[in-house]
């Protein structure tokens, strides 16, 4: 019965891993994204500042307010210009997460809201902005799949990563 109860115990805790073994560490910070094209969702906090807009993306100021609703706030720019300022769910976040075997330690704070924000002028969007945050660099040693796909060590940036996998 002890015997069982054991393997019962590991079974579970083996379950319960996040994917993650080993030693790491790693910063993360406010990202701020822009694009003069972006692709704008017809639902609000929806929008690719990294890719190019397409057929279905919403276009001028009046079908943005139509489908978003108003905004949190309107701050007025030079020029007759307007920022129009959406939040979305959840704060920004800057610090550093160590993990340690298969805890992660974080020590992080919040230093703001996330948040999409739009340059308008007459009724054409001249710029969309996003702010979130994101993993920014680490380094690590051991088996990392959700991270960096695999066992090994190495260090880098998450882009760095993403641009790997995505040329592969």
């Amino acid at each position: 019965m002890r015997r069982y109860l054991h393997m019962v115990i590991w079974i579970t805790a083996a379950l319960m891993l996040q994917g993650c073994v080993g030693f790491g560490a790693w910063t993360l910070g406010s990202r701020i994204e822009s694009n003069d094209r972006p692709n704008i969702d017809q639902t609000r906090g929806g929008l690719d500042v990294r890719k190019a807009a397409i057929d279905t993306s919403l276009r001028t100021a009046v079908e943005l307010r139509a489908t978003w609703g108003e905004p949190d706030r309107i701050e007025p720019r030079e020029l007759g210009k307007e920022e129009w300022i959406y939040k979305t769910n959840g704060l920004r976040w800057s610090g550093l997460v160590l993990y340690v075997v298969v805890i992660p330690l974080p020590a992080m704070i919040p230093v703001g809201s996330q948040y999409v924000s739009f340059l308008i002028h007459g009724e054409h969007i001249e710029r969309a902005t996003r702010a979130d945050w994101a993993f920014k660099a680490g380094a690590y040693c051991g088996f990392f799949g959700m991270m960096y796909g695999g066992l090994g060590c190495g260090t880098g940036t998450f882009a760095e990563k993403q641009a790997e996998a995505g040329g592969s």
